[in-house]
């Protein structure tokens, strides 16, 4: 009775666990535009749905060298809508470019930063203002380090409209 028992239990888990694939994941954090190495990879095995698409371990030589679309955790599972040039910003969302002068952000300061931008005022008598942002990316190769932020398309109007030397990055957790 036990054993007609547990074969009984062994196909009710292995059809609920369904069929296992080896898919491709991310074996660590990846920015907007980077290309894919095989180092960046890991396989996984999972019970597969058939709605879900997800690039298949076997095609791992399709996805080396190809670059990310979004900026991604460890451990996204791969596919196609992924992959590719850069898709940002979003609709209703701008990257504004801003020239700064070191002392006017940190310098660990990276793409994937959760930021607060602070304009100092104009005139005296002006208010602060301060929008929440997101690095894309940082050049520091040239005389004036460019940090690209990405945030909602109406405050990079407003931001893109303040002098670069009033403008201030600070580091924040969270989104």
């Amino acid at each position: 009775m036990l054993v007609v028992a547990c074969a009984a239990g062994g196909v009710v888990a292995a059809q609920q666990l369904g069929e296992r694939q080896e898919v491709i994941a991310l074996a660590r954090p990846v920015e907007v535009g980077q290309v894919i190495v095989e180092q960046d990879l890991v396989g996984v095995s999972l019970a597969m749905e058939g709605a879900v698409k997800v690039v298949p371990a076997s095609a791992v030589s399709s996805v080396v060298g190809r670059q990310v679309a979004y900026a991604l955790p460890a451990g996204v599972l791969l596919s196609d809508e992924v992959l590719g040039p850069p898709r940002v910003p979003a609709n209703g969302r701008a990257i504004a470019a801003l020239g700064l002068k070191p002392g006017q952000f940190p310098p660990e300061l990276s793409a994937g930063s959760n930021v607060v931008v602070l304009a100092s005022a104009a005139n005296e008598g002006s208010t602060t203002s301060s929008w929440r942002a997101v690095v894309v990316a940082v050049d520091r190769t040239g005389q004036t380090p460019v940090v690209s932020v990405e945030l909602p398309e109406l405050d990079a109007r407003a931001l893109s409209s303040t002098p670069a030397d009033k403008v201030a990055l600070l580091m924040v957790g969270g989104r």
